[in-house]
């Protein structure tokens, strides 16, 4: 089975961020997630543009950065000299076909995120538009968090859509991903696995036989 991950770098181990950075590298269509977060759309605070620059110069994999800020229109253009994908909420913008539009002006792959109470039906509209819905199993704003079991429905609608359409966007989904819940994401037709403490906090052999199993190369 083809998926991709994409590991946040917040639950790395950022004293030996090279090294982790690394392990995402060894992994076949792997992406680096970026959480950025604002403090006020979200209630923490991670980093902004400064570290997504000094990320980029240590490694050439596509960075999936997520954006979990108010008025991202601000900050769109900040973010894309190093991002492959861009994702905004749509909670957070009353003007997403203008987002889209500007993202994918400055050659960036552009995504729409929900949070765990939007009905995916919010967002049909616009997914003929985007190149990945970003699907939130958890609360945004921590890691390591409990997996909303519901998650399961909206990703089988949006896949029932996206097939029913003829559209090729990306299903990602993000928080709870872990060995228990990543087989049943991947049934209702997820694409993007967004791991957190699963990824860099367990075994590292214990991660890549999960995820090489799941694929079928062992």
């Amino acid at each position: 089975m083809k998926f991709y991950i994409s590991p946040s770098i917040i639950s790395a181990d950022l004293t030996n961020v090279r090294d982790e950075i690394k392990k995402v590298e060894s992994f076949k269509d792997s992406f680096l997630h970026l959480d950025i977060m604002d403090g006020n759309f979200v209630p923490n605070i991670t980093f902004g543009p400064f570290i997504g620059e000094q990320l980029r110069k240590l490694t050439n994999i596509p960075f999936d950065t997520h954006l979990m800020i108010r008025y991202p229109e601000a900050f769109i253009e900040k973010f894309a000299p190093f991002s492959h994908f861009i994702t905004f909420h749509i909670e957070a913008t009353m003007f997403p076909f203008r987002l889209i539009n500007t993202i994918k002006s400055l050659n960036k792959k552009c995504g729409v995120s929900l949070n765990p109470l939007t009905p995916v039906e919010y967002i049909f509209d616009i997914l003929p538009y985007v190149d990945l819905l970003l699907i939130m199993s958890v609360e945004p704003g921590f890691s390591g968090q409990k997996f909303i079991k519901e998650t399961l429905s909206k990703i089988r609608k949006v896949h029932e859509f996206r097939n029913k359409n003829g559209l090729n966007f990306l299903i990602s989904v993000d928080g709870g991903v872990n060995e228990e819940t990543m087989p049943l994401v991947l049934k209702e037709g997820a694409d993007v696995l967004v791991m957190g403490n699963f990824f860099f906090k367990k075994d590292f052999d214990f991660v890549r036989n999960t995820i090489g199993k799941l694929r079928g190369e062992i």
